[in-house]
């Protein structure tokens, strides 16, 4: 019966919609250069993504089991030296199912029918995909760099990590996130395009994820993006934006739901790929507050999420120290 119902919905909640914070672009966005000692960042940002459908396995679209999410996102950055930053930020999620194809109804039968099967303790969370916004505190995340280099190319190595705030759902198209540990390290490289284009820069960016795994499948993935901007002035910039991601190990959508478990929370499991593109604006409000605007398409993929996607943020800038004035004792 399980079986059945999986062949003739194909589409049936299979991404996970912690990727929605992959197109968050939040003000000051190159990371390769960083603040320098003392000074840091309070950056909030709203995203609104309205996912229209899927990529399947073979990289066609179906626009089966959409989807939108609203998230903000709030974000710390200081410089621990002129080298050294650390960031620290966690999102808070809210989403629902927005199709009716397959319908909800269909959707809690299959997600009962399963959690049956797979017996009690198992799986403690209740069924999300009911057409009602759901919300909740995401992950936290940690992100420590250094940058190597400073001219003229400026080389950034970071590491990171990813922890689940608490034990929330991460069943369903509704479901905040993936609820795993994640390492993350990586590097960032970023030049100045003077003389050739003096107010022009270009950062990018790879990076290597390894989450915990679940089910004895660990879903490895590298993501690689690039930013290239230009300062119209002191107060205007904006960049154009495009991220991609590959996984390295994971499961297809239906063919490789081969049991209970992994039919209840192939979700977390997939191996999802995509190409996003996009691009920004950002505006120095006064010396130490910026706002940023940018909207993302998914162009491509496979076993994820298509659709588009809009963030603005605002970022206020801090200094815990006075630098010392050139030449003064």
């Amino acid at each position: 019966m399980i079986r059945g119902m999986l062949r003739r919905y194909r589409a049936l909640d299979f991404c996970i919609l912690f990727l929605a914070f992959a197109l968050m672009v939040p003000s000051g966005s190159a990371q390769a250069w960083g603040p320098e000692k003392g000074e840091g960042t309070f950056s909030t940002a709203f995203d609104y993504i309205n996912f229209a459908g899927h990529f399947q396995s073979d990289g066609s679209r179906t626009p089966q089991a959409a989807s939108k999410s609203r998230s903000f996102l709030f974000q710390f950055e200081y410089g621990v030296t002129d080298r050294f930053t650390i960031t620290t930020s966690l999102p808070l999620v809210s989403a629902r199912y927005s199709g009716n194809d397959p319908s909800p109804s269909t959707l809690q039968m299959l997600f009962n029918q399963v959690l049956q099967s797979v017996g009690p303790g198992f799986y403690n969370h209740g069924f999300l995909d009911d057409t009602h916004y759901h919300t909740a505190v995401q992950d936290f995340r940690f992100n420590a760099r250094y940058r190597l280099v400073s001219r003229p190319v400026v080389i950034t190595p970071f590491i990171g990590s990813v922890l689940p705030s608490h034990d929330y759902a991460y069943v369903g198209e509704s479901a905040p996130g993936r609820n795993l540990k994640e390492f993350q390290f990586g590097t960032d490289v970023a030049r100045r395009l003077n003389p050739f284009l003096r107010r022009g820069y270009v950062d990018g960016q790879i990076a290597l994820a390894i989450p915990e795994a679940a089910l004895n499948i660990r879903t490895t993935r590298t993501n690689a993006s690039m930013e290239i901007g230009y300062l119209l002035n002191r107060r205007v910039a904006f960049r154009g934006i495009a991220d991609w991601q590959h996984t390295f190990y994971g499961l297809h959508f239906p063919a490789d739901l081969t049991t209970p478990e992994i039919i209840l929370t192939h979700e977390r499991l997939l191996k999802a790929n995509y190409w996003h593109i996009g691009g920004g604006v950002s505006y120095a409000l006064t010396p130490k507050i910026d706002l940023s605007a940018d909207i993302v398409t998914f162009v491509s993929g496979s076993d994820t999420h298509y659709g588009t996607g809009v963030s603005v943020g605002i970022a206020r800038s801090f200094t815990l120290r006075r630098r010392s004035a050139t030449g003064q004792n």
